[in-house]
């Protein structure tokens, strides 16, 4: 067998191992596996579905209450007579958003008395009373505070919840941007290595033809065959590295361990105008940010029941209604009916307040530790984007850079290795003029790695990497289906 048919094969089984059935997966694709698979996506989305059925809690303070009690009775006048009591009674009650109280009752009630002071007086006697009355609350209680904040609540719940789910998002993101890139720098390096080990070949195909001929000696074979020695070494090594970070990929994926790709890595940057700008978009998007805004109206609240709690109760009573007495006595069929109503006003004060005040510096103290983290978060984001941008800006300048030292280095060899066939070099100076494009060529991938970092990590910084990778939201009965599978 030649020493060329040789020289293939030795290529084709090196290639085999590392692109054999492998697809190549760009960064969103993914990132898209993972969203789609990732079983904390499901948790966060039933941690959401669960703060949204704080609204509907907050809203059936408003619904109607149903009351009803019935009874019987033996009990004795003021004249100690013997008296049986039959009663039967509805009331229907809400509470409105005003912070009043209407309410509507029935009653009837039939007594019958052993005795009767007069014969005129009806026995047994059955009374009837149809009542509307409506409360309103003065000081506290007035509007209906309770009502009103825990809608807040439930608000700022919702968006918590909303928070942590894209804060997920985002940290799944983070994730996977460090394990993708991670496997594109190995990638990187086992192809620099095999491109390495090709040129290595390449160059002990020349030699041994040159050995045969005389005109090279045994210690030149010798060094070439130590080079490749290493080199397989070391691709041996990457490739284990490589299998450890496909697994790693494949478990976020939700794919067999042994799944096979290759990443795809390409520097498509979302071109930004300004400062300003990009800060504007992290700040909208920031999940921390939109958090503490939430707990700030929840402390806001807090502070508003509070101050509620401490006032005094003072409430205005009206009702009006129709009450009706009929029965039969030794008289006739006495059957009378009148119209009553009434207004009245209650007062009531609690004497120690000490603990409602206390409620009201905590809630104080929360809002002050919101608004602490809120300025402690925007200053960091601040820096955030100021880094991000320069680092931006660094790497493209330093991947242009790398490109013009690779085309440098390759037209040294180029001139060398023309040299070396005219026995001009020896053959540790071809082996070190390869080992520094080799190092050239590999600083040139690995800096656009790092510029492909710098894009993803600033794109998700302003949200947008999400404008690619679609975050599903499923309803709240698919949510606790899926919850339960």
């Amino acid at each position: 067998m030649s020493i060329k048919v040789k020289l293939i094969l030795s290529l084709i089984v090196l290639n085999v191992p590392f692109y054999a059935q492998a697809e190549q997966m760009e960064f969103e694709q993914v990132l898209q596996k993972v969203i789609d698979h990732y079983p904390s996506v499901k948790s966060a989305t039933l941690q959401l579905e669960k703060a949204r059925q704080e609204n509907i809690k907050a809203e059936s303070q408003l619904s109607w209450q149903l009351n009803g009690n019935a009874g019987i009775s033996r009990s004795t006048s003021l004249f100690g007579t013997a008296n049986d009591r039959v009663n039967v009674g509805a009331s229907l009650n809400r509470s409105l958003t005003n912070g009043g109280e209407l309410g509507f009752s029935a009653n009837v009630s039939r007594d019958d008395a052993e005795n009767i002071l007069s014969p005129s007086l009806p026995n047994p006697a059955t009374k009837t009373q149809l009542e509307v009355n409506y409360r309103h609350h003065l000081q506290k209680g007035a509007e209906n505070t309770q009502y009103t904040e825990s809608k807040t609540a439930a608000m700022a719940g919702v968006s918590i919840a909303q928070g942590e789910k894209t804060a997920l998002y985002d940290e799944l993101a983070a994730q996977v941007i460090e394990l993708y890139l991670a496997a594109a720098t190995t990638q990187a390096r086992i192809k620099n290595t095999q491109n390495t080990i090709g040129r290595g070949l390449r160059l002990k195909d020349y030699i041994s033809k040159e050995f045969k001929l005389g005109l090279s000696e045994e210690k030149d074979i010798l060094q070439v065959n130590a080079r490749l020695a290493t080199n397989r070494a070391d691709k041996q090594s990457l490739e284990v590295l490589w299998k450890k970070q496909l697994i790693a990929l494949n478990r976020l994926m939700n794919k067999s361990w042994d799944n096979r790709f290759t990443p795809l890595l390409k520097l498509n940057s979302n071109k930004v105008s300004s400062f300003d700008l990009v800060y504007e978009q992290a700040e909208k998007q920031n999940a921390l940010l939109k958090q503490i805004d939430a707990r700030l109206l929840l402390a806001d609240s807090a502070i508003r029941l509070s101050r509620d709690k401490r006032q005094d109760e003072l409430d205005l009573v009206m009702f009006l209604g129709n009450e009706n007495n009929k029965g039969d006595s030794t008289t006739g069929d006495f059957n009378e009916s009148q119209l009553v109503g009434g207004i009245s006003l209650e007062f009531r004060r609690g004497l120690d307040k000490s603990g409602l005040n206390a409620e009201l510096t905590q809630a104080h103290y929360d809002r002050e530790l919101a608004l602490q983290n809120k300025k402690l978060i925007l200053q960091n984001l601040h820096y955030d984007v100021a880094s991000l941008l320069v680092e931006v800006e660094s790497a493209e300048l330093a991947v242009k850079a790398f490109k013009k030292s690779v085309n440098a280095e390759q037209k040294k060899l180029t001139e060398a290795t023309k040299r070396y066939k005219d026995g001009r070099i020896e053959t540790d100076r071809i082996i070190d003029f390869e080992s520094q494009l080799a190092n050239s060529e590999l600083s040139y991938e690995l800096q656009k790695v790092e510029l492909a970092r710098r894009y993803y990590q600033l794109d998700l910084l302003r949200g947008i990497i999400w404008n690619t990778v679609v975050r599903h939201e499923i309803s709240f009965s698919q949510a606790i289906e899926k919850g339960i599978n």
